[in-house]
């Protein structure tokens, strides 16, 4: 993620993804949140922002399709890429809240019937 040039805003923006996925994607909100989530990542930035991007966008689209199979895959997805972005250049505190997010998604992902 781009999050070197202001971490304060950072682990803001991932204190409000571990919220939205805590509190349940509904299509209209959901889409919302996403494009938003989506345009704070550089799709061709150092480790995982691109997939996460990628990911981001299917999850966009499967919520508005209301498939719930391809949901639960790509929050599970979006749940390892999240813990894997945690082990990148970040600091401390985007280190803690990846990995909570990482935890989050994964957990929601078992929620849904696959």
């Amino acid at each position: 993620m781009s999050t070197s040039n202001n971490p304060s805003s950072a682990g803001q923006s991932l204190d409000d993804a571990i919220n939205a996925v805590k509190g349940g994607l509904t299509a209209a909100p959901a889409a919302n949140q996403i494009d938003s989530w989506i345009g704070m990542l550089d799709l061709n930035g150092p480790g995982s922002q691109g997939e996460i991007a990628l990911e981001l966008k299917n999850l966009k689209d499967y919520i508005s399709s209301n498939d719930s199979a391809n949901i639960a895959h790509t929050l599970d997805a979006l749940g390892q890429l999240a813990t894997r972005a945690a082990d990148e250049d970040v600091d401390e505190e985007i280190r803690t809240k990846l990995l909570q997010l990482g935890e989050t998604l994964t957990g929601a992902s078992t929620s849904l019937p696959k």
